[in-house]
């Protein structure tokens, strides 16, 4: 009975290793900012990285915050689809290929907003440590 225990938890200390490492999240993290800025330089476009740290950290690629604002603005605009005059109260079915740019569209959309609602949570909660740390000073 000790042994099944042993080994169950040698078992999850082994994939809490292999998942929760930082060193190779470091590593992961590095190479996908700079495969972010190869593409942004060998194909001359715009590219925005938005990365999940382990422990909820949000990093991006470029760092400049802005920069990424405006690239995540030009794709949700290149994506938004033209609002039609009704001339007629019959629907006309659309082709394929724009019901599939609006389902993109509305998938792109939902992830923008996920990560807007991920960003005010981490500055809320930065806020707040930062409130304790001050509280602390003061007493």
């Amino acid at each position: 009975m000790a042994d099944e225990d042993q080994s169950k938890k040698a078992k999850e200390d082994q994939s809490n290793k292999k998942t929760h490492n930082p060193k190779s999240y470091q590593v992961r993290k590095e190479c996908i900012k700079r495969k972010s800025m190869e593409l942004a330089t060998l194909c001359d476009i715009k590219v925005c990285t938005v990365i999940t740290g382990p422990n909820g950290q949000l990093q991006t690629w470029p760092e400049n915050l802005d920069a990424c604002k405006e690239v995540l603005d030009l794709y949700s605009q290149n994506l938004k689809p033209e609002k039609k005059h009704k001339e007629s109260s019959t629907p006309i079915p659309e082709p394929e290929e724009e019901q599939g740019e609006k389902d993109l569209l509305t998938l792109v959309e939902s992830k923008l907003a996920a990560i807007n609602r991920r960003i005010r949570f981490l500055e809320n909660r930065n806020v707040a440590i930062a409130d304790k740390g001050k509280r602390k000073r003061i007493e």
